[in-house]
């Protein structure tokens, strides 16, 4: 079984050669991620231990719109890693140069837009992001959001957009949220299941529960969005440097997760742990 995550970090310590975003310590703090950085080749061995083929690296937000360290892993191993990069959305020329520059780097399969934090949860509302949608369906750009609060600006957006490919992130739920809390955000996500070109990952799991391993009362959820979307349309993911930051959980656990859900058949697990992303991204086992 080809077994990719959809989400994984990695950055390099903050230098004044190399800064971050103002406050991007407490950022990583506030999320609890791990505090020590994640280098590429650290990440290869734990998911060869793991039997994780291979990961998408999404530059974290912590160290800004940067993805020099995902591009170099993506070139040292190309069949182990793959980019889904930031860009400077809410500058639109220079963003579209990055995307445009990105066409010739294999390693980068596409873009991925946050939407949580201070400065830019306005942006669906606001018309920032009006310009990127026309754009990446013109160049057929896989799009990964994090955008908890903005499903119906996200509708209209998919409604004029048809062409579109993309993603919801962490079941759609905002971060924070815990046990029956999430109910709102999974049936905003469900509704997105009648858009085609849709897809959610199932990440960053035991983050949304209070209870233990397995963390049981997030089966309902996870199959209601198994169910609507169909499993080739569920990528498993991990954000692994929170699980093992905030859970002290080990890589292959989070594989074992997906493995011993009571109500997914086997090819349904093939699909969810990595087949579904590669072909979503074209990119062949």
């Amino acid at each position: 079984m080809l077994i990719a995550d959809s989400q994984v970090h990695i950055w390099a310590a903050e230098t004044p050669e190399r800064p971050w975003i103002p406050q991007g310590m407490k950022r990583l703090q506030h999320m609890q991620h791990r505090l020590e950085p994640i280098g590429y080749e650290e990440l290869k061995d734990m998911m060869d231990a793991a039997g994780v083929r291979r990961a998408m690296i999404c530059p974290p937000t912590w160290e800004g719109d940067r993805n020099d360290l995902g591009i170099e892993a993506s070139r040292r191993y190309p069949d182990r890693f793959g980019v889904m990069a930031r860009i400077p959305l809410q500058r639109p020329e220079e963003a579209k140069q990055w995307i445009l520059g990105f066409k010739d780097e294999p390693g980068v399969k596409g873009v991925r837009l946050t939407f949580s934090f201070e400065n830019e949860v306005n942006w669906p509302k606001d018309g920032t992001w009006d310009w990127y949608w026309p754009f990446a369906e013109k160049h057929d750009i896989p799009t990964m959001l994090l955008i908890p609060d903005a499903k119906p600006q996200l509708t209209e957006v998919l409604k004029r957009h048809p062409g579109l490919r993309v993603t919801v992130d962490h079941m759609g739920i905002r971060g924070g949220t815990k046990d029956a809390g999430v109910e709102p955000y999974i049936a905003s996500t469900e509704a997105l299941a009648q858009f085609p070109n849709v897809n959610v990952k199932l990440s960053n799991l035991p983050s949304f529960s209070t209870e233990k391993w397995p963390y049981a009362n997030l089966y309902p959820y996870i199959e209601r969005l198994v169910r609507a979307f169909g499993a080739r349309r569920c990528f498993w993911g991990t954000d692994l440097s929170r699980m093992i930051g905030a859970y002290g959980m080990h890589y292959a656990e989070a594989v074992a997760y997906v493995q011993q859900l009571p109500f997914l058949n086997a090819e349904e697990k093939e699909w969810i742990l990595g087949r579904g992303l590669c072909e979503w991204l074209r990119w062949p086992a």
